[in-house]
C-alpha cells in the first residue's frame, strides 16, 4: 500500500477571475470575490471510494440601468485545467515531480453534471438573478445557487505530495 496522499493545500484556485459585463448598456454587472478554493485533503490511493468536497460561492451584482428591481441571468463557466488543457479530463500536478492526479468538478451534486465552458467540455450554471441595488450604491451579494462540488477518483497510482490546478472562472450577467 502507497502512502496517503495530501492532495493539496489549494487544490483549486482562481488564476484569472473575468467579470463579463457586456456592452455599457448591459442591465446588470457581476463580479465574482477572490479567494475560491477547493481543498481536497489527504487522498488515499488505495482506497476504494471517491475523494468528493465543495465549496460555495457568492457573485455580487449590482445593476446598471431601470427597472427596479433588475431581473437577469448569471452564467457562471469555469475553464480549463491549468495542467490538462481540458475540462473533460482535468488533472492536478504534484508540486515537486511530474505525476498528475485526475479530478474532475460538477455543478448541482457529485458526479453530476461537469462543470465547464459549455464550448470545449462540461456545461455552464445559470440562475436568474433579481437586483434592486445600484452600482452607484452599493452591490448585492448572491449566493450561487450550487456549490463547487469536486471528485478524484479511486486508486491512482501518484506519489505522495502536494497537487495543485488552476481553473478561470467566468461570471456573466
Amino acid at each position: 500500500m502507497k502512502p496517503l496522499l495530501s492532495a493539496l493545500a489549494n487544490v483549486f484556485q482562481v488564476a484569472t477571475l473575468l467579470a463579463i459585463c457586456g456592452p455599457a448598456e448591459a442591465a446588470l454587472q457581476c463580479t465574482l470575490g477572490t479567494g475560491v478554493a477547493l481543498n481536497f485533503g489527504t487522498y488515499d490511493d488505495s482506497s476504494l471510494v471517491t475523494r468528493d468536497v465543495s465549496t460555495t460561492l457568492s457573485v455580487s451584482c449590482c445593476r446598471t440601468s431601470v427597472p427596479n428591481p433588475t431581473v437577469g441571468t448569471l452564467s457562471i463557466a469555469l475553464g480549463t485545467s491549468a495542467h490538462s488543457g481540458q475540462i473533460n479530463t482535468r488533472q492536478m500536478k504534484n508540486g515537486v515531480n511530474a505525476d498528475l492526479l485526475s479530478y474532475q468538478l460538477y455543478f448541482r451534486s457529485f458526479g453530476g453534471t461537469v462543470w465547464g465552458d459549455g464550448v470545449t467540455g462540461g456545461s455552464v450554471f445559470t440562475q436568474s438573478v433579481s437586483v434592486s441595488q445600484n452600482c452607484s450604491a452599493s452591490q448585492a451579494v448572491i449566493p450561487v445557487g450550487s456549490a463547487i462540488f469536486g471528485r478524484i477518483f479511486v486508486q491512482q497510482p501518484v506519489s505522495a505530495g502536494n497537487y495543485g490546478d488552476t481553473v478561470t472562472i467566468t461570471v456573466t450577467p
